[in-house]
């Protein structure tokens, strides 16, 4: 069987993402944590196209997929098209089957709904697998990323958002892309793992709670349901 690599754009694909912001929440004006997540800017964003199809393979096709994907960095301050700047990134939530964060759902996409309208909003959320939200319902503790990744023998984050939020103030454009970029490509390592060993509780996950294989077979078998 061939292998599946990159995603085009006749086949369906999976989105894994993460943004970076220009400021700290506790920084920003708002009577509550949600208002101020909401009135952060963003400063880039960066995501990746993964093949369903290598999703599905198993997880020795998905973490090639991962590694092949083609990363797509995108710039607040930077229009050319004049279609807003992450355009490119609704467009892809719009076509995705399954739309993969790591708090996604109270940050990243929380930040986003200035820039795309309720509706259109509500329809990519409902695709969304946000694996700290997963982990977090199923065990109560709150994971971070860069603990999963070492736990689990992967490569580690490269810095934290407080350095991004300053290289971003710095004009340090370079650093935070890179920052941004690894950010994702790992979130995806990750969640194409058949397990996961959690540290603090001394346990391991399967993928139905963390992993996009299982999201993604879950979001078909509701399509069929529903059809």
């Amino acid at each position: 069987m061939p292998t599946t690599t990159a995603s085009s754009d006749d086949e369906p694909f999976v989105v894994v993402w993460d943004i970076e912001t220009q400021n700290k929440i506790s920084d920003m004006p708002g009577d509550n944590r949600e208002e101020q997540v909401r009135n952060l800017e963003v400063s880039c964003l960066s995501f990746l196209k993964i093949p369903s199809a290598a999703i599905l393979a198993g997880p020795e096709e998905a973490l090639r997929a991962v590694e092949d994907a083609p990363m797509r960095t995108l710039w607040r301050d930077e229009d050319e098209k004049g279609v807003g700047p992450f355009y490119e990134l609704l467009k892809a939530f719009d076509e995705a089957e399954v739309i993969v964060s790591y708090n996604g759902l109270g940050f990243d996409h929380p930040v986003m709904y200035k820039h795309c309208n309720p509706r259109r909003t509500e329809a990519h959320l409902f695709k969304v697998h946000d694996a700290f939200a997963r982990l977090r319902d199923h065990t109560g503790v709150w994971f971070k990323l860069d603990n999963l990744l070492k736990a689990n023998g992967m490569e580690t984050k490269t810095a934290n958002g407080l350095l991004a939020i300053e290289w971003w103030a710095e004009g340090r454009r370079d650093e935070l892309k890179a920052y941004c970029e690894q950010d994702v490509r790992a979130l995806a390592r990750m969640v194409c793992l058949p397990q996961l060993t959690l540290p603090r509780i001394n346990t391991v996950s399967r993928n139905y709670v963390f992993g996009v294989a299982s999201a993604l077979a879950a979001c078909r078998a509701s399509n069929t349901q529903i059809a």
